[in-house]
């Protein structure tokens, strides 16, 4: 009878985990907002030239018309807060939340928000939080400049649905692989392994 060594279940369901973690990873967006946040105004990780009068938050879902139920802060470097302390659900979209604010000079604010949306017939809490900038000698970026930035994020879109295809390619010839080990390894179990002659 011939043995062969194969990892544990254990072990391939670890590999597909972490494959699938690495996917996840590489494919996840950077801007760090909710997913559930489909668009802001300023928009996460932006440098504007002039700090808004308001901020704009759309989300995927309904916001529920609770009152005293959104809270947003918005919070500038030194740490103090530069809303009016009010998120207005928007008179022209349930979606949409509308936050007065009052910064001034230039820097780094935090976005942090806390809202209820409508999902079905339940509630869903949101909490999540972003960064935009504020420089008064910025000039946004025109013509060439726009696009070269264009392309080059289409050049790492690329690479990363590469990588992923690749990891995807891997993770299925893995399991291929052990698959035929483990079959390879119940067939020989079968087979006898003492053969005996009688001659009268």
């Amino acid at each position: 009878m011939t043995f062969r060594a194969f990892p544990s279940c254990r072990a391939l369901f670890a590999l597909v985990g972490l494959a699938a973690f690495v996917g996840a990873m590489l494919l996840s967006s950077p801007t760090g907002a909710s997913e559930y946040l489909i668009q802001e105004e300023p928009e996460s990780g932006a440098t504007v030239a002039e700090a808004p009068h308001q901020l704009v938050l759309t989300f995927d879902r309904p916001l529920a018309q609770i009152a005293g139920v959104h809270h947003v802060e918005v919070s500038d470097a030194n740490g103090y807060r530069v809303d009016d302390g009010h998120a207005n659900i928007s008179g022209y979209s349930l979606h949409t939340l509308i936050v007065p604010i009052h910064a001034e000079g230039d820097g780094e604010l935090e976005v942090a928000y806390e809202v209820l949306l409508v999902d079905g017939d339940r509630y869903l809490e949101v909490i999540s939080s972003y960064r935009f900038s504020v420089d008064h000698g910025f000039a946004p970026i025109e013509g060439e400049e726009i696009e070269a930035l264009a392309a080059e994020k289409s050049s790492q879109a690329l690479v990363l649905w590469t990588i992923a295809i690749l990891l995807g390619i891997a993770v299925a010839g893995g399991l291929v692989y052990f698959l035929r080990m483990a079959t390879g390894n119940s067939r020989s179990s079968l087979e006898p392994t003492n053969r005996s002659v009688f001659r009268d």
